[in-house]
């Protein structure tokens, strides 16, 4: 009875972790803050504009940016949080990497090349 209770809890966090990094804002967010470390909510949306645009930081109008932190904040850091994958602080609006799972570095590491611009 034991392992069977033990199978299900890592099936459960396999799917969550999995659900979690099917999207691909998502894993954005994460291969950033693997790169770059703790950071904030903005720094991110920055990050995640200049990506998606090919654009330059100064090139990023506010009302973009205040978009994507409402993303970030109602969903995709809620969704990563949740799944233990990072870290967040609302009141400070910091973002930091948790010791991955295995499983979460290998989807990470195999979709890096496809997710970031080269």
């Amino acid at each position: 009875m034991g392992s069977e209770n033990y199978t299900v809890s890592v099936s459960h966090r396999s799917d969550e972790i999995l659900s979690s990094l099917s999207n691909t804002q998502r894993r954005r967010v994460m291969l950033y803050l693997q790169q770059e470390g703790p950071a904030s909510k903005s720094e991110i949306a920055h990050q995640l504009i200049t990506w998606k645009y090919d654009s330059h930081s100064d090139e990023i109008s506010d009302k973009a940016v205040k978009r994507v932190k409402m993303n970030l904040h109602h969903k995709h850091l809620p969704e990563l949080k949740d799944a233990g994958l990072v870290e967040y602080d609302r009141r400070s609006e910091m973002v930091l990497v948790r010791d991955l799972p295995e499983l979460a570095e290998l989807c990470l590491d195999h979709c890096e090349s496809a997710d970031l611009p080269s």
